[in-house]
């Protein structure tokens, strides 16, 4: 599922620096419902044609980008030494309120 489905994607400033373009933004999901492996979410979604870099701001969740499959999850971390567990797998909710922040270094478009 596309990321437009879940949540939406406001992108707040884009920054060309040297031959590399820098967004800023955030997400704001629609409901507390997560599909199990995560949502896909691509360049494309904030206006790049490809990703160098993803960062996600700290939250109440550790959010991660898988560049090889394109999607983004969020994760619970346990103790130390616990595995992380899939929010999706863990059924844990995603307050429609919430805003996950990014920094995404990229190229093309712009």
């Amino acid at each position: 599922m596309a990321i437009a489905a879940f949540a939406t994607c406001v992108v707040q400033t884009r920054t060309v620096f040297g031959n590399k373009r820098i967004v800023t933004g955030y997400l704001t999901f629609a409901n507390d419902t997560w599909p199990a492996g995560g949502v896909a979410f691509g360049p494309s979604d904030v206006g790049l044609g490809g990703f160098d870099f993803v960062y996600f701001a700290p939250s109440g969740l550790q959010w991660r980008y898988n560049y090889s499959t394109g999607f983004i999850d969020g994760v619970l971390c346990g103790t130390a030494g616990a595995a992380q567990v899939q929010v999706a797998a863990d059924g844990a909710t995603i307050a429609a309120a919430d805003k996950v922040y990014f920094q995404i270094v990229g190229y093309g478009k712009g």
